[in-house]
């Protein structure tokens, strides 16, 4: 009888012992097969970023002209950043002032048209494709097609305003309106924050409107009260992803204003690729980046810490 009792046990711990085994073999093979499927990515991070970001910190502490050997400079780059170089603090000024307007109307604006691309109007799919194009247009293209716009004697807008009665105006050519014309570009192309607010309006429950409207708010209370607060995150996310988007600014000064008027559209990425491109200061250029990368990254962070005094989640 005992022999009998020792002989299943020992059969139940070796089943068990293979099931372990099949278990760890079966963890071992998808474990492989997910590095597997994660090196294209890996090998594109390591070699498309990583290596380069490195290589570009190196060369700031470098003077470089890429027709020379790099001369090691320490941290001259960055000292002269901050004592020497006025076009830096400059390009940072417009870079905010074009980022922050050009952030605020966008969301206003693909939010608005979210709203009413969520109701049921007609030909609702047609519209929607149609703000979304201009977001999928290539940059150099839509700024090409804008500066035609803006052309002061022949453009379409000042036709318009001609039309109208109305003095013309300077657009991108003034150094005065060249930020706020670039400010109506940026609404025309925020069809990706259309779509991405189309999606969560989507979302929200028409058990509080409902709730709501029983106990009378009207539609702008529901809209203050509960629309709001349940899209904050995606008004979160569409911000961050906008203002980060909008601080790396190039293809408007590169094509239409070349920094100008009097550096009224110097944005910071166009003063990196200046620096770098044009003056053969790779060096200098790079350490202007990094000194950038970093304030972007401080602002992402600030705006993280405080995220929690205004975004609401689901279940608070």
């Amino acid at each position: 009888m005992a022999l009998s009792i020792s002989a299943e046990s020992l059969k139940k711990t070796a089943k068990q012992k293979m099931k372990k085994n099949s278990i760890r073999s079966i963890k071992k093979r998808e474990t492989i097969l997910a590095y597997l499927c994660l090196t294209p990515v890996l090998c594109g991070i390591t070699f498309c970023v990583l290596i380069p970001v490195i290589a570009a910190l190196i060369i700031s502490f470098t003077n470089w002209t890429a027709l020379s050997s790099p001369s090691f400079v320490g941290f001259t780059n960055y000292i002269n950043i901050f004592t020497k170089d006025h076009f830096f603090l400059k390009s940072l000024t417009v870079t905010f002032y074009y980022a922050i307007g050009a952030v605020i109307f966008s969301i206003i604006f693909s939010f608005s048209l979210a709203m009413l691309m969520n109701r049921r109007i007609p030909f609702r799919g047609f519209w929607r494709s149609l703000f979304y194009m201009p977001c999928i247009m290539p940059g150099m293209a839509v700024a090409i097609l804008w500066g035609w716009m803006y052309n002061v004697d022949f453009g379409l807008f000042n036709i318009i305003l001609r039309s109208l009665g109305i003095p013309r105006s300077m657009w991108i050519f003034g150094e005065a309106t060249a930020v706020p014309s670039m400010w109506i570009m940026a609404i025309w192309t925020c069809g990706n924050l259309l779509i991405i607010f189309l999606a969560g309006l989507q979302n929200v429950p028409g058990v509080y409107h409902e709730a709501a409207e029983i106990d009378g708010a009207n539609s702008f209370h529901r809209f203050i009260h509960i629309t709001v607060p349940i899209m904050s995150p995606i008004i979160f996310y569409n911000s961050l992803m906008s203002l980060i988007g909008s601080m790396q600014a190039f293809t408007q000064a590169f094509v239409l204003t070349n920094g100008g008027p009097n550096n009224a559209t110097l944005f910071t990425v166009f003063l990196i690729w200046r620096e770098g491109f044009r003056n053969n200061n790779f060096g200098y250029s790079s350490a202007i980046a990094f000194i950038f990368f970093i304030i972007i990254g401080l602002i992402t962070l600030v705006i993280f810490k405080t995220s929690d005094k205004w975004i609401f989640y689901e279940g608070k």
